[in-house]
Parts: C-alpha cells; sequence; structure tokens
C-alpha cells in the first residue's frame, strides 16, 4: 500500500509528534509546543526505586496522559486498543491502517530492527503510516523521521514489559460533533493544569518540590550511584536529549506561551515565555554540568548543578503562580 502520509511531520518529543501526525489527518494543524501545552504537558518528576541503579528525572506528566488531555482540550474522541494477543494486536493495526486511519502505536524502541539505543524505554510513541508486505512504517522523532521496522520486530517492541509499558497499545484520534473548541480557551486551560502540577504537587517527589528534592541529592551522587560515569550521562541526556525539545521540555512550554500571547492578545503571556526561555537554558546547562561530573568525577560540577536546580525550581514557581493568577 502508499503511505498514508508521505511527509509526516518530525518532531521533537515523542507523543507529541504521534499526536501531530494525528491530527494532521483529521486536517487539524497545530504546533507540536501547542499539542504538548494544550495537553498541560509540562511536569518535574524524580523517582528512583531499589530496583532502579540509576534516578529517573522528568520534566513532563506521565505517558499516555498527554494523548488523553489532548483529545478531552480539543473536543475529541481517542480511540485505545490494548490485547495481550500479538495476533489480536496485529490484525487491528492492518484493519486500521487499510481504513486509512494514522495510528499510534506505544512500544519499546530498543526493540525495533532499526534501533541503535542503548538503554530500554517501554514508554516511547510512533505514528504508523502504513505497511507493504511485513513492513511497517513508522514516524519517529529527529533526527530519524520516516523508518520502516520488521513485522517481527514490531510485535516484540509492542509488548515489552517493566515499568511504564502497555500491552500493544494502540491509539487514533477523531472529531466529536460540535468541532474544535476555542482554542484561546483551551490553552488556558493547559496552562492552569501545569501549572497546578508544579505548584501543588502530590508527594515531594513531584513539581518544584520534587527539584528541590534532586537538587539536595545532586552532591550526592557520585558516592550513590553504582556507576557514576555511566549513571550521570545517562540522567544527563533523559534531560536534555531524549525528546525533551531542550531545558527539559522547558523550550517548548515556552514557545506554547508564546503561541498563547497571540492567540489572546494578553501580554504578560509572552513576558513569561520569555522567562521560560531563560529557565530552559538554565536546564541544559544543569544536563551539561551532570554529564562533565560523570565524565571527570567532579564533585563541583554537581554542587553548582544543585544551586541551579535550587534557582530554577523557585524561578518556575514563581512564574507558574504568575500563570495560575493570569488564567483564574
Amino acid at each position: 500500500m502508499s503511505l498514508l502520509e508521505e511527509h509526516p511531520f518530525v518532531g521533537n518529543h515523542c507523543e507529541s509528534t504521534t499526536l501531530v501526525n494525528l491530527l494532521r489527518q483529521r486536517d487539524i494543524d497545530l504546533s507540536e509546543s501547542f499539542v504538548f501545552g494544550l495537553a498541560g504537558g509540562l511536569s518535574f518528576i524524580y523517582w528512583r526505586t531499589k530496583q532502579m541503579p540509576t534516578p529517573f528525572v522528568g520534566g513532563r506528566i506521565k505517558p499516555d496522559t498527554l494523548s488523553e488531555n489532548l483529545a478531552d482540550a480539543l473536543n475529541m474522541r481517542l480511540s485505545v486498543h490494548e490485547t495481550s494477543s500479538a495476533r489480536r494486536a496485529r490484525e487491528h493495526l492492518l484493519a486500521e491502517l487499510d481504513s486509512g486511519n494514522v495510528v499510534g502505536l506505544k512500544l519499546d524502541r530498543y526493540l525495533l530492527d532499526y534501533s541503535t539505543d542503548d538503554f530500554r524505554f517501554a514508554a516511547h510513541y510512533v505514528a504508523c503510516v502504513g505497511h507493504e508486505d511485513d513492513r511497517f512504517a513508522l514516524v519517529e522523532t529527529r533526527p530519524l523521521g520516516l523508518k520502516w521496522a520488521s513485522g517481527e520486530s514490531l510485535a516484540a517492541a509492542r509488548d515489552p514489559r517493566g515499568p511504564m509499558s502497555s500491552r500493544n497499545r494502540a491509539f487514533t484520534l477523531e472529531p466529536l460533533k460540535g468541532g474544535l473548541p476555542d482554542l484561546a480557551e483551551a490553552a488556558r486551560k493547559g496552562i492552569r493544569a501545569s501549572a497546578q502540577n508544579i505548584l501543588n504537587p502530590p508527594i515531594s517527589n513531584f513539581g518544584f518540590k520534587g527539584m528541590h528534592k534532586v537538587a539536595d541529592l545532586m552532591p550526592q551522587w557520585l558516592d550513590d550511584l553504582e556507576s557514576p560515569g555511566t549513571g550521570l550521562s545517562e540522567i544527563s541526556t533523559i534531560m536534555e536529549d531524549a525528546g525533551t525539545g531542550g531545558g527539559l521540555f522547558r523550550m517548548m512550554w515556552a514557545e506554547f506561551l508564546a503561541e498563547t500571547a497571540g492567540l489572546t492578545g494578553v501580554g504578560e503571556f509572552q513576558e513569561i515565555s520569555d522567562a521560560y526561555r531563560g529557565v530552559s537554558k538554565k536546564w541544559t546547562d544543569v544536563a551539561g554540568l551532570v554529564r562533565e561530573a560523570g565524565a571527570t568525577s567532579s564533585r563541583e560540577c554537581l554542587h553548582s548543578a544543585s544551586a541551579m536546580v535550587h534557582e530554577a525550581a523557585e524561578e518556575e514557581r514563581h512564574l507558574m503562580q504568575r500563570l495560575l493568577e493570569l488564567t483564574d
């Protein structure tokens, strides 16, 4: 069959890139940053269990929630299909593709035959835009773009085990009666949701409290991690390079706020967007210091990173409070 999308959108973050492609098939053309913001995508999480050799430092809401929130924000139906059967999963995917639907898939890219990843991550997303014989066309983020995977490797990747995994999760988006809501109002709701996540975290590992917590723990990482060189490199990559758009998703958030300023005519959204670009740069610098600490065993780098994260936490708390007031 021919590709449903010969020139698909290729973005920064896997789930938002997938959603942009699903929306474009429905003739809804929104930027990736705006999609991320509408879904209230910005957050902060620090997580570590005894089974985790390396802590996880993330900057977005939990997997799958971005898709669910976006459907709510745009008055669309999110149709989700999950099954423990590889056969049923394949049959469902083929039926959707042959009906002309682009399909979002959740998987572990490590298991795909084109992957060069050296780590497992079961909450990666791609848009499937076609198939030919036993190969499937998948839309990845930059720099990969459109890739083809064998049916065998796709089946394995769609049914991984471990944290954040799902059983062959596939999803589509379709408009509901009434059409799209007012985008300016929808943007305000997305801003408010993220502000609440940052300002009122349920536990101290999340939001601005989680930022302060990770800042307190950073100076101990050289002694605390089993393999500091590898572990610190991995933390840095997840913060900066693993689909965050730079600065732990803060640059995407800044771009969303700038678009919201244009939609609403509220200049203060632009001012906060500019401030968030500065916060994004700070998180980028933190990731660089963490990487350098791993490469050189520098405690000074971790102390500098810690101080910078404490500063970023207070800046974000202040900026999110302003955003909460603007959207009240």
